[in-house]
């Protein structure tokens, strides 16, 4: 395995990479305790930083920066191989995301990522579900479902919370959307319907002997399953 994938943990938090290179970075997350970790600390600065209060940047902000852009020297396009090109993107990638780092931690509370609020965005998961994956005592495991696809269970009893990263399920049609359910002693009680796939989807932690499920339902969710489920999980297992 290419030690190139090692330094990719924040373009994959960024949501900067492609599809091909994602799907490859997850498997290579399955068994690399380091770069799960560093995941979990990035995403965990994200959250913070989408949590904090918005402020108004200084008045001279801008005249700085204009002032700086106009004082740096405009070089002229340098001609490379396609090959070169690409190493140089993955390298690329990879200070992006040690970049973002950075101003997550020194910009703090004057800037916000919208994207990572708790309404959530489109190609991003949510700070509440980045929360529970970023957790001190999280616990993960990734589940294959029956129709082809698979999600990423976080669980934290410190939070009271259970994440879900539903990324990597397949894409349904228009009139169809997943749902989840909470099911003891053969009650199912549903616990949210997913509206974007890239967001993922948070709940409370089930209580004992409660197993999580997910069904294909009609858009709009249902009262009761009306297919049988994808994949059922024992948080208590994750």
């Amino acid at each position: 395995m290419s030690t190139e994938l090692h330094t990719l943990s924040g373009a994959f938090v960024l949501d900067a990479l492609s599809p091909e290179e994602a799907e490859e970075f997850r498997r290579h997350l399955q068994g690399c305790e380091a770069c799960r970790t560093e995941v979990r600390e990035l995403r965990a600065a994200a959250a913070r930083m989408a949590a904090s209060e918005a402020e108004a940047p200084p008045a001279a902000l801008r005249a700085r920066v204009l002032a700086a852009a106009d004082r740096q020297p405009q070089l002229p396009p340098k001609v490379t191989t396609l090959e070169a090109a690409r190493t140089s993107r993955r390298h690329l990638l990879a200070r992006l995301g040690a970049v973002a780092a950075a101003v997550v931690l020194i910009v703090g509370g004057v800037f916000t990522y919208s994207q990572l609020d708790n309404g959530g965005g489109s190609g991003s998961v949510t700070a509440a579900v980045s929360q529970v994956f970023s957790a001190p005592d999280a616990h993960t495991a990734v589940v294959n479902t029956r129709n082809g696809g698979r999600v990423t269970v976080a669980t934290s009893h410190r939070l009271g919370a259970m994440a879900i990263e539903t990324n990597d399920l397949p894409k349904l049609s228009d009139r169809s959307v997943y749902q989840l359910w909470a099911i003891h002693n053969g009650t199912f009680t549903s616990a949210g319907v997913v509206g974007d796939l890239a967001s993922g989807q948070r709940m409370a932690l089930p209580a004992s002997g409660t197993t999580v499920a997910i069904t294909v339902e009609p858009r709009g969710g249902s009262q009761r399953p009306t297919s049988k489920p994808i994949v059922q999980m024992d948080p208590e297992q994750v």
